[in-house]
């Protein structure tokens, strides 16, 4: 009986101790350069390509292609993105959505998954792009910085198991009386 109400207080104790995942925040900023891959449609939705080297929380290393589309008209765009770190071969990416700015565009980013580190990450991500050149002179270059907001992946790992402990540990129970009911 001990051991038992011992490891249904450890399930417990996992679950409480997990609460909600922690997130890590990636600060980032990178230079590149954003390209049109094409004119515009009759609606005005020109596709572009960005791309560029970024430094994660002030270490560099990491690559982004973004193409998205953005509609000269209305002023805001859609698109992915992937930023990818060559050297330990993790990767986030996703969905972006932008809005022009007086200076370049403000995008959001939506993260639907990543690889190594970032496996099945999700979580969003704000940045201002700033353009340092003629986007009617292609390619323009550009300078963006911004915050990533990422679960962290192991402390999600953490409360699973503690919620399967403690679904384990009620299934073996099986909802059956108490010994000393039992004995009445």
């Amino acid at each position: 009986m001990l051991l038992k109400n011992a490891r249904w207080m450890v399930c417990v104790l996992a679950v409480l101790l997990t609460g909600p995942a922690a997130a890590l925040t990636i600060a980032f900023q990178g230079d590149g350069t954003v390209t049109p891959t094409g004119g515009p449609d009759p609606s005005g939705n020109l596709p572009l390509l960005a791309l560029g080297d970024y430094a994660f929380n002030g270490v560099g290393g990491w690559q982004l292609a973004s193409p998205f589309s953005f509609n000269l008209i209305s002023g805001t765009g859609t698109g992915t993105f992937s930023f990818n770190d060559g050297a330990f071969g993790d990767s986030l990416f996703g969905s972006i959505t932008t809005a022009a700015t007086a200076t370049g565009f403000a995008l959001q980013y939506t993260i639907l998954g990543g690889t190594g580190a970032f496996l099945r990450a999700s979580g969003a991500g704000h940045s201002q792009v700033f353009l340092m050149g003629d986007p009617n002179n292609p390619p323009t270059p550009y300078r963006e910085i911004g915050v990533l907001h990422v679960p962290e992946p192991g402390t999600l790992a953490l409360l699973a198991f503690g919620l399967a402990g403690l679904g384990m540990t009620r299934r073996r129970t099986g909802g059956a009386a108490p010994a000393a009911s039992r004995r009445q």
